[in-house]
């Protein structure tokens, strides 16, 4: 057992949470392959903690925390999302019923109000990704009003809207800060691809349940891939090899109108099927970034975004989606795009890994009473010169942040770093092992192929700023998937963004420096 957890731990260690792009504050913004995310084959050695190696009794890091903090039952107020996709698995208040994730995030927050002698008071408002406006206003208006909170967890878009405005903290200018970036509960990712300059104002990872459930994955009908007796796509990640071009390769041929209509519809077969915004993933998928570092503590939005090998994707994107083999959502409007392959009628599918998740819940898990075997492949590569796998993690995560003027800046960090610590040792290892490897997968009860695909795909996560600043930045993750998912032009269609993209990012950057001037 204890052997077993060793090896989840180095898992965590390798990567987590949510490599992502590497080193996007660190890189040239001109150099597509070196701009871009940390590595699938992490060295252990790199990625290691650097200040406390010690083991817990599981196998697991242990963090620093002294031993000796002791916050006298102190309240800590922490004004979070409450409308996020099952809330009971980012913030759990009371004891768990039975939920084996559910009641691995109490005992978390239990852990973390015994070990620092702090109270939490959990305040949750509106703010998906429909309400992104409104709770920007909550916290201004709580800020205007004399009302602090000690951390605040919010959707990650809506955490760039709060940066902008100045209502949240840098986490590396507070005097003594707990938050130690070298844990492994921290992304290299995250912390290297969210600095501007030398701040960072939020963090993530396995602090954020949904960082594991909205990783982006490619899902694969194992007995539609029998049937047409076509080769396991498996060999072809292991030998480096799966690209978008394989994967149109698989796919060409293979509509057939089922329904007998005489025009496409969802209840035909296809080769593919997604809807426009998750394309974004094919995107970071080929190591491109959105933002770069910029001049003078700036952003600048990378060369690769109205670049050449841009310009290819979206073309090679919408040549195949013409073909009639894929059924691609080009409004979003709607969840249908994933019902051919719910049926059993679509080869592949582009989603969030909690497509199939068995606790996740309601709509959002159609795979989860599936009566034919899947598997799961994490997104190609650009072509074979790539040399790593990238997986781009969707919005609804939750980034943590330190309000101006909470009452102790220290001590919130010492909250965020505790859970994250705790969440890397009692929540990840449940959701990964019980919830998701072996439930997601059905072959050999999720000790098989799809299990070690499942490890590329979350050992692989990426981030990008310009997917936490798209309000401001008119969405720009989504507009080179607008473009291949209508089949239109990226040539043609980029000059229009160009404009508007670049006051845009006059106003980002003159946001940024009024908070970091501050």
């Amino acid at each position: 057992m204890k052997l077993y957890a060793r090896i989840i731990a180095l898992i965590c260690a390798v990567m987590m949470l949510v490599p992502a792009l590497a080193s996007c504050a660190n890189t040239n913004s001109g150099d597509a392959e070196t701009t871009a995310p940390a590595q699938t084959e992490a060295n252990p050695t790199e990625t290691t903690p650097e200040v406390d190696l010690n083991l817990d009794d599981q196998g697991f890091w242990k963090d620093d925390l002294p031993d000796s903090i002791d916050y006298q039952d102190e309240t800590v107020t922490i004004l979070y999302w409450s409308d996020v996709e099952r809330p009971e698995f980012e913030i759990t208040e009371e004891e768990a019923d039975g939920d084996m994730v559910k009641e691995a995030i109490y005992r978390r927050n239990i852990a973390t109000e015994e070990r620092l002698g702090i109270t939490y008071e959990w305040i949750g408002t509106d703010g998906d990704s429909g309400d992104r406006a409104k709770f920007t206003n909550y916290v201004r208006n709580a800020f205007s009003g004399g009302t602090y909170y000690d951390i605040i967890a919010t959707y990650s878009r809506t955490a760039g809207m709060l940066l902008t405005e100045g209502l949240i903290q840098d986490l590396n200018a507070i005097e003594d800060s707990y938050i130690n970036v070298d844990q492994p509960w921290w992304p290299k990712s995250m912390v290297n691809t969210c600095s501007i300059d030398e701040s960072l104002f939020f963090v993530s990872g396995d602090i954020s349940t949904n960082v594991l459930h909205f990783m982006y994955a490619i899902y694969y009908n194992m007995e539609l891939l029998s049937n047409l007796n076509l080769e396991d796509p498996v060999a072809y990640v292991d030998n480096g090899t799966w690209t978008i071009d394989k994967l149109i390769e698989y796919t060409s041929k293979l509509y057939i109108d089922l329904d007998q209509d005489g025009g496409t519809s969802v209840g035909d077969q296809y080769g593919f099927c997604t809807t426009y915004f998750h394309l974004d993933a094919l995107y970071t998928g080929s190591n491109m970034m959105l933002l770069v570092p910029g001049d003078d503590n700036h952003l600048a939005i990378s060369e690769d975004f109205f670049g050449q090998k841009t310009i290819d994707l979206v073309d090679k994107l919408g040549s195949w989606f013409k073909t009639g083999d894929t059924y691609v959502n080009p409004s979003g409007g709607g969840l249908d795009y994933d019902a051919p392959f719910e049926e059993g009628n679509a080869l592949f599918c582009l989603n969030r890994v909690y497509m199939a998740d068995n606790q996740y819940g309601g709509g959002s898990a159609p795979l989860r009473n599936a009566d034919w075997e899947y598997g799961i492949l994490p997104v190609p590569k650009y072509d074979e010169t790539q040399e790593n796998y990238i997986t781009v993690v969707g919005n609804p995560f939750t980034l943590w942040c330190v309000m101006q003027n909470a009452k102790d800046a220290q001590m919130s960090t010492a909250v965020i770093e505790c859970m994250a610590s705790e969440a890397y040792r009692k929540t990840s290892p449940m959701i990964f092992e019980n919830n998701m490897k072996y439930r997601y997968t059905p072959d050999l009860a999720g000790k098989g192929d799809s299990a070690r695909m499942f490890d590329i795909v979350r050992e692989s996560i990426a981030f990008d700023l310009g997917r936490i600043f798209s309000d401001i930045l008119s969405f720009m993750s989504e507009m080179p998937s607008k473009t291949a998912a209508t089949s239109s032009s990226w040539a043609s269609m980029k000059a229009q963004y160009d404009r508007t993209l670049k006051r845009s990012m006059s106003d980002l950057n003159k946001s940024l420096d009024e908070v970091l001037d501050k």
